[in-house]
């Protein structure tokens, strides 16, 4: 079943690629140690980058919902297909802005000496659950992709990147 959806604007796909592209960089170029935090570029870098990241994503949830729609699903979906649509996204913001959150808290608990103890190791751990709970959010969005593309072949996925070969 092929059934032609209307695709996002220029200014969602941006917003999309954008944003994936630098969550794709923070991990790709995240601290191994928050001890690396002692470098003051790597200090101010760090939290510039959480900054830029939240600002990105608050953007573009306000984009979505304000003005372009977030979702490209056909009314025809079943409801399931609705249900994780809506709750994968949800996830997923809820998840990049705990990392910013979290990363922000970091950064607090090495500056402040007396929020190094239990807040940083509770941030730390926060942050670190979060990171990987958005890699499995990510797995769960790029497969939705994909079964748009090879079970329902509803366009979906060709609405957020144009239309792709089978």
């Amino acid at each position: 079943m092929e059934i032609n959806v209307k695709p996002h604007g220029f200014v969602t796909k941006s917003f999309h690629w954008l944003t994936a592209g630098l969550l794709a960089y923070g991990y790709a170029t995240g601290l191994e140690d928050v001890s690396e935090l002692a470098d003051p570029a790597m200090f101010q870098f760090e939290i510039t980058f959480a900054l830029i990241l939240g600002a990105a994503f608050s953007a573009r949830l306000a984009w979505t919902k304000g003005i372009a729609g977030s979702t490209r699903l056909p009314q025809s979906a079943p409801g399931w297909e609705h249900w994780a649509s809506r709750s994968v996204h949800l996830a997923l913001y809820s998840c990049v802005f705990a990392i910013v959150l979290s990363g922000l808290a970091i950064a607090l608990g090495y500056a402040v000496p007396i929020l190094s103890g239990l807040f940083l190791t509770a941030m730390i751990g926060l942050h670190e659950v979060v990171l990987s709970l958005t890699l499995i959010l990510f797995a769960a969005h790029i497969g939705g992709a994909l079964w748009h593309k090879f079970i329902r072949r509803d366009g979906v996925l060709e609405s957020m990147t144009g239309r792709l070969p089978v």
